[in-house]
């Protein structure tokens, strides 16, 4: 394989492989996608995502536009949702995905750099346009509440003049409530 040769799938795809061992070649390979949703060809846009293929290493199935955490010390694995506050080494699981999300082991795309929908807190403080996004705490990287953003003003970490975005991944484009419903973001993690 060659670092120009385009990966075999695209956004709204899995590399479709089940074993831990298949498709390593393609695991930590970053590619530029425009921000066109794939299932109607509409231009969301003008902007382009850059994307990370990485292996579901967590053990059981992600869903897609939750945030999940790298494995630590690995650029090509995430094992799981994030699940502590002002996570910074994440990316958003491809919003394209089918409901179901990625099988455990499969290689799929996360997105680090640019649009995309990602999961709001069920509970809290409501996302305006504008907000900066940080990641929420959970009870575990598999909990319902895992993987989804709130405002980065939120908590006593981040909260206070002199608040430099700690563990800010993005801003939001769109309004959302806390139902769990997706935003629209702009996302730029420590990835990128």
């Amino acid at each position: 394989m060659s670092l120009y040769v385009d990966p075999p799938w695209a956004l709204g795809q899995t590399l479709g492989v089940s074993s831990a061992t298949d498709g390593t070649g393609w695991v930590g390979a970053v590619k530029v996608f425009p921000d066109v949703d794939p299932t109607n060809g509409q231009i969301r846009s003008n902007r382009l995502k850059k994307c990370v293929a990485v292996r579901n290493a967590s053990g059981g199935a992600l869903l897609p536009k939750r945030v999940v955490a790298f494995k630590a010390g690995s650029l090509s694995e995430v094992d799981g949702y994030s699940a502590v506050t002002n996570a910074e080494y994440v990316g958003v699981v491809d919003e394209f995905l089918p409901v179901a999300g990625v099988a455990s082991n499969d290689v799929f795309w996360v997105t680090v750099d640019g649009p995309t929908e990602v999961a709001h807190a069920l509970s809290g403080t409501e996302v305006a346009a504008g907000d900066r996004l940080a990641a929420i705490t959970a009870a575990t990287s598999g909990a319902t509440t895992s993987g989804r953003v709130t405002p980065s003003s939120v908590g006593a970490a981040t909260t206070g003049a002199g608040n430099a975005g700690l563990g800010v991944i993005g801003y939001a484009i769109s309004a959302g409530a806390t139902t769990g419903a997706a935003v629209l973001a702009l996302v730029r993690t420590n990835v990128a």
